[in-house]
This record gives structure tokens, sequence and C-alpha cells, in this order.
């Protein structure tokens, strides 16, 4: 269900902002914003993909998809954690888009949350890599 709801919003996110700018005749994915934004709906996708072995079995028997159950989950953290990474590297981008930058709001602000987005990257990477993909004593 989660899955399906992030896709589904990705999906239906990146259609709306195409048709903005297709209707103020705009060009598209012109900002790095943009482009790491596209990215991370393109990973989001396969990632939901990846997983899906996990959860139904039979789908290991596909060989794209197939392995041992410490891999899938291994290949799994790893995606996720690039997806997740791009995400939030996307929110950061977004405070010097023009936009933020019409609200009139200086550097320091702009530099505050760009920070606060790399910081929970930090925080999520560490965490992901010692619980899932740290070597461990057996391998």
């Amino acid at each position: 269900a989660v899955v399906s709801t992030q896709s589904t919003g990705g999906l239906g996110g990146a259609w709306v902002i195409w048709r903005v700018k297709e209707g103020a005749g705009k060009d598209h994915v012109t900002t790095w914003h943009a482009l790491v934004g596209v990215i991370t709906v393109c990973l989001s996708l396969i990632n939901a993909i990846n997983g899906a072995p996990l959860i139904y079995t039979q789908l290991r028997a596909v060989p794209i998809l197939g392995g041992s159950l410490a891999a899938l989950k291994k290949r799994h953290a790893k995606i996720g954690l690039l997806t997740v990474s791009c995400a939030l590297i996307t929110i950061g981008l977004a405070f010097y888009s023009t936009w933020y930058e019409k609200k009139g709001l200086n550097m320091i602000w702009q530099n505050a949350s760009f920070g606060g987005s790399m910081f929970l990257v930090g925080i999520i990477v560490a965490q992901v890599y010692e619980r899932r993909l740290a070597p461990t004593a057996n391998q």
C-alpha cells in the first residue's frame, strides 16, 4: 500500500508539474532541483520493483529480480538509500529555486535549510549502513 501510494504520488506530482509547465510554455527539467527530482521518481519506481521479490517470493524466479534473501535485502537497502538521499537533496535544492528566492528570504535561510536536508541524509546513511550494509563477522 505504501509503495503504490508513493508511486502514484510521485508520478502524479511529476505529471502536474509537466502540465503546468506546458500550459505556461516553459521548458522542462531546466534546474538541478528538477533533474534530481526526476531521478528520484525513477529510483523510487526501480526500488518498488526491486523490493517486490521480498514480499512475493515467486518473483525470485525472474533472473533480474532473483537472488538470496540477504542479497535482495541488501540491494533493496542500497537503492532505497540512494532514493532517500536524492529525495532529500531535491528538497534541499528547492531552497535555491526562483520561487523560494521570490519570497524574499536571504541566503542564510537557504543555506540553513539545505544544511538541514543534508544533515538528515547523513543520519539516514549512517543508520542504513549500520543496520543493513555494514560487513558482518560471517561475511
